[in-house]
């Protein structure tokens, strides 16, 4: 089962949005359609930490000087 055309849409959307790369929305894309079409285990902890390892590593977050407030 494919992934809701309006989904990858809107993943697209939000990460072009947020100025992230483009392959950041193929890699989510990608996760969502293997998910839903059975070929990967949103429950299977090792599977998902790897994802999101390599979706973490595609995320660009600007360098901030912000201090702790602890």
């Amino acid at each position: 089962m494919a992934i809701d055309i309006r989904i990858t849409q809107a993943i697209n959307e939000a990460v072009k949005e947020a100025g992230q790369p483009e392959t950041l929305a193929r890699r989510l894309i990608a996760w969502f359609e293997a998910v839903t079409s059975g070929n990967e285990d949103i429950n299977d902890q090792a599977t998902t930490a790897r994802h999101l390892e390599v979706l973490f590593e595609g995320t660009i977050v600007e360098n901030t000087d912000i201090e702790d407030e602890d």
